[in-house]
């Protein structure tokens, strides 16, 4: 089975500095860990890759798929409000933000022809069938 799927975000640092930037650098008593990574789970089978991805208020018109040489893309674009207090200052918590959101997973031997993608109540399915392993039934060779 496949073992590099995910692009993974594996340096503390890193994952500090992404959370401080899409947070517009939070304060001390801010949620620093608001999640701005697109939640994906991914099955393979014998036969094809099976894609889910969580993308909840996002119009169908503003995602992009793309697989090429041998790497899944998706991205997309959200418009939602990022506001910590409405016009009468009753606004008590906000999470939800707007921007680009983008995610790449390896996934070879994907018959590109095939591919098949459906958006449904904010999560995006992907089904990405493998290329038929041709058997190798081998060739007889004579002796002289």
């Amino acid at each position: 089975m496949t073992n590099e799927i995910m692009d993974r975000h594996n340096d503390v640092m890193r994952d500090w500095f992404d959370n401080a930037w899409m947070n517009n650098f939070p304060t001390f008593f801010n949620d620093a860990n608001t999640d701005t990574t697109l939640k994906t789970d991914i099955k393979e089978s014998d036969k094809d890759y099976e894609v889910h991805v969580d993308m909840p208020a996002f119009d169908k018109k503003n995602i992009d798929i793309n697989y090429q040489n041998n790497t899944l893309t998706i991205s997309g674009h959200r418009d939602s409000f990022n506001d910590h207090e409405d016009k009468n200052g009753d606004m008590i918590m906000s999470e939800r933000s707007s921007g680009r959101f983008a995610r790449q997973y390896h996934l070879p031997a994907v018959d590109e022809n095939n591919i098949k993608a459906d958006y449904s109540d904010g999560v995006l399915k992907i089904t990405l069938p493998k290329v038929e392993d041709k058997k190798d039934l081998g060739h007889h060779i004579e002796i002289n």
